[in-house]
């Protein structure tokens, strides 16, 4: 009886799906919680997921948002296009607008002269890309390698002095406690590869969840706490500059106590007053359950 599941078996029913949820607040009362009022998206799919949101579009009608597309049976992530109902936040369309044969996730929005421009995660690469989003095509057009780093959930940062800076974690530690900070020309597009900045964190805080924000001239980052496991939940860091030296203090945390998503969360955007962040649960919840049962049957009879 306990060897009903192969190893296979029980990685497929312990797998996680993830959703995007919406939230209205104001985020100056936000960040002096630790509780988030979410509107979960609603949609059919069961075979595929998706997380790591960014806001294209916000209107009083609908909600336009680029995601990682993960589709069960390719085990690899996509970068979709949604457009969801912002009433009752039903998604109403989805289309891939890029694919790669390595994995892509995290598609921070960089916007510069009136143009929008992409750089997807796909550290599996080796290197990072910019894209730049045909709205007539709905599709992403690839200029040029930033960097030929395994960068991992990297965010373009700017500063109010004109400054431009690559914030990431890299392969092979995505995880961890160390941050860079790399040099970045908004202008061409290019990273300097070189690291201006090397920062510590006493734990494993320092992946990007999102894109920095200000709040009355102040920077905000909002970073994944990645201590009990991946996906656990998110920070919210104050950012201050002195110099090369880059100085970053929690300011508060956010966890899941919801039940429909009670794994974590570990993406946080926004735009045009609009929050948006993911949740996730395991596919198979009453599965789980049911392994874990198994399992303490196994331990008793040792």
């Amino acid at each position: 009886m306990l060897n009903i599941f192969s190893k296979k078996d029980r990685m497929i029913l312990r797998s996680d799906m993830w959703n995007l949820g919406f939230m209205t607040d104001d985020i100056a009362d936000v960040i002096k919680s630790d509780k988030l009022n979410i509107h979960w998206m609603k949609h059919s799919y069961t075979d595929r997921w998706f997380a790591d949101p960014y806001l294209l579009e916000v209107t009083d009608k609908q909600i336009v948002v680029l995601v990682e597309e993960f589709c069960y049976k390719l085990r690899k992530g996509r970068i979709a296009r949604l457009v969801v109902s912002r009433p009752d936040y039903v998604l109403q369309e989805m289309k891939i607008i890029l694919e790669l044969p390595t994995h892509l996730s995290f598609p921070v929005i960089y916007q510069k002269d009136g143009e929008v421009y992409v750089m997807p995660e796909n550290s599996k690469s080796g290197g990072i890309s910019i894209y730049k989003y045909n709205p007539q095509n709905i599709c992403l057009e690839k200029l040029h390698e930033v960097g030929k780093l395994p960068l991992t959930d990297a965010t373009i940062v700017q500063f109010t002095s004109g400054e431009d800076y690559i914030f990431s974690t890299k392969l092979p530690n995505p995880n961890g406690n160390e941050l860079q900070v790399y040099p970045f020309d908004g202008k061409e597009m290019f990273m300097d590869e070189n690291p201006i900045a090397n920062v510590s964190f006493q734990s494993n805080v320092a992946r990007n969840a999102g894109d920095a924000f200000y709040i009355d001239e102040q920077m905000y980052r909002p970073a994944q706490d990645c201590n009990k496991c991946y996906g656990n939940g998110i920070e919210i860091q104050k950012v201050n500059k002195e110099g090369k030296t880059f100085v970053f203090e929690t300011i508060t945390s956010f966890h899941s106590d919801n039940p429909d998503y009670s794994l974590g969360y570990h993406t946080f955007n926004m735009k045009n007053g609009l929050i948006v962040v993911d949740g996730h649960r395991f596919r198979f919840p009453r599965m789980v359950k049911f392994l874990g049962l198994l399992h303490n049957i196994r331990n008793l009879k040792k």
